[in-house]
């Protein structure tokens, strides 16, 4: 009397100690052909489709983001403080023609917008081009990254910066200034319910998201 074959698929493998029949062999983070997901994603947690690494945190961009911004906001008052007394009329010229003082008030602002957030416009486009991380993106250890894993376009990093932070120029403009501000705000809330690839609007339009780097 021959021996019954034990049930399941004869063809399959023996489980290693303490591993179901079935389960995945090899990392087990639920890739397939038991591949390990890139930079230690959660287990069993799948990547969006088209997302080459994990997504980076909203507080990982926030702080990256900080430190960037220091930087130029610092350049901003600066340039600001420097500016004012070079374009501010006497109290004779500001008596003698009141529309005087609206110019003191609108062109120091709008020329260190213009040279601050403008420095800041083509630095956040060169680092990001070069490899994908600002130098906040790189302390909080996230990059920039083309949807589908393709090398980020030029083009599209270039918009991406024009949006953002490029959009901040307008800052020492009034009431343009507080609508760039608003703006920045809706970003920030878009990344926070952008589902599942937690992108801004310079994101979307440049078809890139923000993921973790290699460590």
């Amino acid at each position: 009397m021959t021996a019954e074959p034990p049930p399941g698929n004869p063809y399959e493998p023996p489980p290693n100690p303490g591993q179901p029949y079935g389960s995945p062999q090899g990392g087990g983070y639920g890739t397939p052909y038991g591949g390990s997901a890139p930079y230690g994603a959660p287990q069993g947690a799948p990547l969006p489709p088209g997302v080459p690494a994990p997504l980076a945190e909203w507080w990982e961009r926030l702080v990256a983001r900080i430190i960037d911004g220091i930087i130029f906001g610092v350049v901003y008052f600066i340039v600001a403080a420097i500016l004012t007394p070079i374009f501010t009329p006497s109290v004779a010229d500001i008596l003698s023609n009141p529309s005087l003082s609206t110019g003191t008030v609108v062109l120091p602002g709008l020329l260190a917008g213009i040279i601050a957030y403008g420095a800041y416009a083509a630095y956040d486009y060169v680092m990001h081009s070069k490899g994908g991380q600002t130098i906040g993106k790189k302390v909080m250890k996230i990059r920039l990254a083309a949807l589908g894993g393709a090398p980020l376009d030029s083009s599209a990093v270039m918009k991406r910066s024009a949006i953002f932070p490029g959009v901040m120029v307008l800052y020492g403009i009034p009431f343009l200034g507080w609508i760039s501000s608003i703006f920045v705000i809706v970003l920030g809330v878009l990344i926070l319910t952008d589902k599942p690839l937690q992108q801004g609007l310079h994101d979307k339009l440049a078809g890139t998201v923000v993921v973790k780097a290699p460590r």
